[in-house]
């Protein structure tokens, strides 16, 4: 099992890491959903990555493989660690680790116009549509 603080400090890592649509690398940057699947791999959790997707989609290929690997929860009982799915423009299209500075909800996420992965108060970036944990997380 992986403890919950070992997945935020690994998140935490990749602040100030460039944005980069489909990365997968410090060196060459991350996109959001390469930032989970950059985090999950450091901790050693099977995560399946798909590079297919459009930088503007709609977000069915997001969700499915999200369904498929992790489990949902509710979300109102979210923990540190856990993924949140936003939606822009409607649309369920981006994804990051939910987390606590000083007891403030914040969110960890490669931001496409911020050209980076940031950490910012949740209420900034508005509360996640959906909720899903990574395997063998306590």
């Amino acid at each position: 099992m992986i403890e919950r603080g070992q997945i935020i400090e690994s998140a935490r890592g990749w602040i100030g890491t460039r944005w980069q649509h489909q990365g997968r690398s410090r060196a060459g940057g991350v996109d959001c959903l390469g930032l989970i699947v950059m985090v999950a791999r450091e901790a050693g959790l099977p995560m399946r990555d798909v590079t297919t997707y459009r930088r503007r989609q709609d977000g069915r290929q997001l969700l499915s493989g999200i369904h498929r690997q992790l489990e949902n929860i509710p979300t109102t009982n979210w923990k540190e660690g856990d993924i949140g799915v936003f939606k822009e423009s409607s649309f369920p299209i981006h994804v990051g680790f939910l987390g606590l500075q000083d007891g403030v909800p914040t969110v960890i996420h490669a931001h496409a116009r911020r050209r980076q992965v940031i950490e910012e108060p949740l209420a900034v970036y508005g509360a996640p549509f959906l909720v899903f944990s990574l395997p063998e997380v306590k």
